[in-house]
C-alpha cells in the first residue's frame, strides 16, 4: 500500500465521528439529529433531513403559535377560562334581572285577573240585591255600585246604565216624592258624584221619570237624557246640567240658583215660578220655554240663547252679556239636541 493514501475504512470511520458530533450538537439544540452520512456511493447525494422551523412549518407550526397546537393549548384554554370566570358574574346578574321580571309579570296578570274577578262577583251580588224587596238592601246595593264605579272606572258605564234604568223602573209611572223613596234618592246621588270623565259613551237616561222634592244640589248631570221628567219643587243650586235634554222638563218652582244650563235643550220646559238667579243660559235654547214668575236675576245669557215664543209675562228677558261660553263647557257626549217636543 502506497503513503499517504488513506484507507476505506479509516474514511468511513472519520465520517462517522463527525455525523456522531453534529447528532450530539443537534440534540442539545433541541433538533433531530441527522442519520449517519455513511459512505457514500459514486453519483448518489443523500436526502436533506426534513426541518421543523422552516417553510413547512409556516402551516403547522404557525398553528401552534395562534394557540391551536399543542404547545400553545393549556394557555388558550386558560385565558378563555378567565374570561369565562370575568363574564359568569353579568351573566348570573342578566339571568337573575330576567327572572324577576317574568316572576313579577305573571304575579301581576294573576292579580288583575283575581280582581276582576272579584269586582265581577260584587258587581253581580249588588245587581241581584237591586230586586230585593226592602228598600234599604237595594239602597246598599246602590252604594256597592257606586264603590264598584271608584274601584273599576272601566265599569262605570255600566252602572250609570243599571241605575238609570232602575230609577225609570221605580219612579216613571207615578209621581214620586224623593224623600219618600230613600234608594231612589241615593241612585240619583250617586249617578250626581260620578266621575263623568269615565262615563265613555253612556249618558245618564231619566227621560220620563216623576221625582218632585229631588235634591240634586251640586250634581254634574251634564248632558243627561231628562226630556219629559219632573222634579218640581227640586234643589237643583249648583247643578250642572251643560247641554243637557231638558225638553218638555217640569221644573215648577225647582231651585236653580247658579246652575250651569249652557247649551242645555230647554225646548218647551216649564220654569214657571223657578229660581234661576245666576243660572248660565248661554247657548240656551229656551223656545216655547214658560218662564212665568221665574227669577232671572243677575242670568248670564249670549247671542246664541234662544227665546223664540218664550212666555214671559213680565216682558223682562235678559239681554245678551259680552262673555260667551267657552267650547269646553259642555262634557256631553250626546248627539246634538233635536228640537220639538220630547219623545
Amino acid at each position: 500500500m502506497t503513503r499517504g493514501i488513506p484507507r476505506a475504512g479509516a474514511r468511513s470511520g472519520q465520517l462517522r465521528r463527525i455525523a456522531e458530533r453534529r447528532a450530539r450538537a443537534g440534540r442539545a439544540a433541541g433538533q433531530r439529529s441527522r442519520a449517519p452520512l455513511g459512505a457514500r456511493r459514486p453519483g448518489h447525494r443523500p436526502r436533506a433531513p426534513e426541518r421543523t422551523g422552516g417553510a413547512a412549518g409556516a402551516g403547522t407550526g404557525g398553528a401552534a403559535e395562534a394557540g391551536t397546537g399543542p404547545a400553545a393549548g393549556p394557555e388558550g384554554w386558560g385565558r378563555r377560562a378567565g374570561l369565562l370566570a370575568m363574564l359568569l358574574p353579568g351573566l348570573t346578574a342578566v339571568a337573575t334581572l330576567v327572572f324577576t321580571w317574568v316572576s313579577v309579570t305573571q304575579v301581576s296578570e294573576e292579580l288583575t285577573i283575581s280582581e276582576q274577578g272579584q269586582i265581577a262577583d260584587r258587581y253581580d251580588k249588588a245587581i241581584e240585591r237591586l230586586d230585593d224587596g226592602s228598600a234599604n238592601i237595594r239602597r246598599g246595593a246602590i252604594f256597592s255600585l257606586q264603590g264598584i264605579m271608584e274601584d273599576s272606572p272601566r265599569q262605570q258605564p255600566a252602572v250609570i246604565y243599571d241605575l238609570s234604568q232602575y230609577i225609570r223602573a221605580h219612579a216613571a209611572k207615578k209621581a214620586t216624592s224623593a224623600e219618600k223613596a230613600p234608594d231612589i234618592q241615593a241612585a240619583l246621588s250617586v249617578l250626581g258624584q260620578r266621575d263623568p270623565g269615565h262615563d265613555g259613551d253612556r249618558a245618564i237616561d231619566l227621560r220620563g221619570v216623576q221625582l218632585a222634592d229631588v235634591d240634586l244640589k251640586g250634581a254634574d248631570l251634564s248632558g243627561a237624557l231628562l226630556a219629559g221628567a219632573v222634579f218640581s219643587r227640586g234643589d237643583l243650586e249648583g247643578t250642572k246640567l251643560s247641554g243637557a235634554d231638558l225638553r218638555g222638563t217640569a221644573l215648577r218652582r225647582t231651585i236653580l240658583r247658579g246652575a250651569d244650563l249652557s247649551r242645555a235643550n230647554l225646548y218647551k220646559t216649564d220654569l214657571r215660578e223657578a229660581d234661576l238667579t245666576e243660572a248660565d243660559l248661554r247657548g240656551a235654547d229656551l223656545t216655547g220655554a214658560d218662564l212665568a214668575g221665574a227669577g232671572l236675576a243677575d242670568v248670564r245669557v249670549d247671542g246664541a240663547t234662544e227665546w223664540t215664543g218664550a212666555r214671559r209675562p213680565e216682558g223682562d228677558l235678559p239681554t245678551a252679556t259680552a262673555v260667551p261660553v267657552p267650547p269646553d263647557r259642555t262634557t256631553s257626549t250626546a248627539t246634538p239636541r233635536p228640537r220639538g217636543d220630547a219623545t
